[in-house]
């Protein structure tokens, strides 16, 4: 069954909007399939701080009007171009990133840019690793060649990049991971979700400093990521 000729997808149309709250869904053609890439019909998408300031204009990349935003997706394979490689085929789950895009019902991706789903995560879950998951990784292990055993203190720990960051801390053998938050609901989302073995309001404790080398007996920590 071939896709439609047009979808909803979530528009800039003639100017920088105040929030993403702010984008509407509007008729909006489907993107034409080409010999190398691949068709997914989304089914989730994240939204992270780079898409907050793309719509509003405050990201290095500016777009022409009009754009659809969107960075990190999720979905399933509806048509691969005859020289795409990847291995992919329809009915593939898959997720993947972009620039720009991800806010529609369909996207046209490079097979470089898409992963298929591993086994027991959702597309909901999916949709969320793209970007977050190779950022955090990658400062851990080739900024600050993190240690097993060593201790991490993780900022912003709730947000997208800092929730992944305290999990790949602690799959990476970190000892202690201690998280700091705006909020107790934060807080409890970067321990509860994130596996933070610790979690500082730094909004009420005015000397969450003091809070963590007493958390690390003096020592303090080994790595620091975040804000």
């Amino acid at each position: 069954m071939s896709p439609p000729k047009t979808m909803k997808a979530l528009v800039v149309e003639q100017g920088w909007l105040k929030s993403v709250r702010d984008l509407k869904a509007i008729d909006w053609p489907v993107p034409a399939l080409d010999a190398d890439s691949v068709l997914v019909k989304v089914e989730a998408v994240s939204v992270n701080f780079f898409d907050i300031l793309q719509v509003q204009g405050k990201y290095q990349f500016k777009p022409p009007f009009p754009f659809i935003p969107g960075a990190e997706f999720a979905g399933t394979v509806e048509a691969v171009g005859a020289n795409a490689d990847g291995g992919f085929k329809p009915g593939d789950k898959v997720f993947g990133g972009t620039f720009t895009g991800a806010y529609a019902q369909y996207i046209v991706s490079a097979p470089q840019q898409l992963f298929k789903i591993p086994a027991g995560l959702t597309v909901d879950e999916a949709s969320g690793i793209y970007g977050t998951y190779p950022t955090s990784y990658a400062a851990f292990k080739v900024r600050a060649n993190l240690k097993p055993g060593e201790t991490v203190l993780v900022h912003a720990a709730a947000g997208s990049v800092g929730l992944a960051a305290v999990q790949c801390a602690k799959a990476l053998g970190a000892k202690t991971v201690i998280a700091t938050c705006g909020t107790d609901e934060k807080c409890a989302i970067a321990i509860k979700q994130g596996g933070a073995d610790h979690a500082i309001n730094y909004t009420t404790d005015k000397k969450w400093f003091d809070t963590v080398k007493r958390l690390t007996d003096g020592v303090g920590v080994d790595v620091v990521y975040g804000e």
